[in-house]
C-alpha cells in the first residue's frame, strides 16, 4: 500500500493518534453509560430524562463514534502520525 503524503495525514488524522485514543475512550463510557441509564428507564418504567428507546439510540451513536475515532487512531499511529 501507497504511503499517505504529509499534506493529506493533517486531513485524516487530525489532532493526532493520542487524541483520538483518547476520543474513543471517551465516547465508549458515554455510550456505555447511555446502555445503562436505558436498561434502568426500561426496567423501573419510568422516564429518565428520555424514553429507553432514545437512550439505546445514544448509546448506539456514541458506540459509533468511539469505534470511529479508534479506526482514526490506529490508522494515524500505523502511518507514524504525530501532531
Amino acid at each position: 500500500m501507497a504511503e499517505i503524503p504529509k499534506d493529506v495525514k493533517k486531513l485524516l488524522f487530525g489532532m493526532g493518534a493520542r487524541w483520538h485514543a483518547i476520543a474513543s475512550m471517551i465516547l465508549d463510557i458515554l455510550g456505555l453509560a447511555c446502555l445503562i441509564m436505558g436498561i434502568i428507564s426500561s426496567a423501573s418504567d419510568e422516564k429518565l430524562w428520555l424514553l429507553p428507546t432514545y437512550w439505546l439510540l445514544a448509546a448506539i451513536a456514541f458506540i459509533v463514534f468511539g469505534l470511529s475515532a479508534w479506526l482514526t487512531a490506529y490508522h494515524a499511529a500505523k502511518e507514524g502520525y504525530e501532531k
